[in-house]
């Protein structure tokens, strides 16, 4: 537990292990939080992630190699930026914590028998990568940024002597994070991991309306308008709304249970108001015409009362 608690290493292990997994999901999102309290350390997160999802196998050399150079690029891509410029949503913490997790769910899939060990070491390159030279910037042309991820990592990847058959597998899992998603771009477990895996910090209670925060923020220094409507609680309703069915690896860490207990705790706002509609929509829209400190103290008393 103490081993949980410092470095989020036996999450697998207390979220499969038969006993609560809410639990094991509070104590892999406060482990994000502390992470995201300090450095970004992408390349510890490339070796933890590594660790959690080939378990004793180990990463094949060549992958190990290549998620290195990934998160080397990845590290010096974000230091690049002038101080406080980096991506307020898209820079290192993100793409550490989506790699991070990443290794978490293919390590679910790996012990139940869904990816072998280099298919889970694959995904997690992959994913360390799906961001990398994002600029925060939001293009008219949908994809412009995740092709650009795709060719840097697959040309990182070939330098560390991935054949091209692997290297089509980090392209195609780069390019089914593409936003907003598309069914057939999702052609594989792999690729629905990476979705989830980009997502996993937004599934959490506390550290997803911190991303979402930080995610208008970046929209709004693009100039987008409206920026401010995706931190609102309507959009995160619609935002686990659209996640669709998890696998099956995101259910056995218990991720559709919390995303559905979240859900249920704005409709249970909407029927503390005496809403005509009582759903998780109308709850959110509430309160977003409430004050924010009234706000979350009722979405806490609805997440919490029976």
């Amino acid at each position: 537990m103490a081993a949980s608690a410092a470095t989020g290493s036996d999450f697998l292990d207390l979220a499969l292990g038969g006993g609560d997994p809410f639990a094991a999901l509070q104590q892999a999102e406060a482990y994000l939080l502390r992470r995201r309290a300090g450095a970004p350390e992408m390349v510890d997160a490339v070796t933890q992630a590594l660790h959690a999802a080939t378990g004793s196998s180990g990463a094949p050399p060549c992958a190990a190699r290549a998620g290195a150079a990934v998160a080397a690029a990845v590290e010096a891509h974000g230091a690049g930026f002038p101080p406080g410029e980096e991506p307020a949503y898209h820079g290192r913490h993100h793409q550490a914590e989506a790699t991070i997790a990443m290794g978490w769910l293919a390590g679910a899939a790996r012990r139940l028998g869904l990816l072998t060990p280099e298919e889970a070491a694959l995904g997690v390159v992959a994913m360390a990568g799906h961001d990398l030279l994002h600029d925060g910037r939001v293009y008219a042309d949908r994809g412009v940024l995740e092709e650009r991820s795709a060719e840097a990592v697959a040309a990182l990847a070939a330098a560390e002597g991935l054949d091209e058959a692997r290297i089509r597998t980090l392209r195609r899992v780069i390019l089914a994070t593409t936003w907003p998603w598309e069914d057939d771009e999702a052609s594989d477990l792999l690729c629905h991991l990476a979705r989830e895996a980009d997502l996993f910090g937004s599934s959490l209670p506390t550290l997803g309306p911190l991303l979402s925060q930080k995610l208008a923020h970046e929209f709004a220094v693009c100039g987008l308008v409206g920026a401010e409507g995706v931190a609102s609680h309507a959009a995160r309703v619609g935002l686990m709304r659209m996640m669709g069915p998890a696998t099956l690896p995101a259910q056995a860490l218990g991720l559709d249970a919390l995303r559905a207990t979240q859900l249920a705790a704005y409709a249970g706002v909407a029927r503390r108001l005496g809403l005509k509609e009582a759903s998780a929509e109308a709850g959110a829209v509430a309160l977003d015409s409430m004050d924010p400190a009234d706000a979350e103290a009722l979405l806490a008393w609805a997440g919490t009362a029976k």
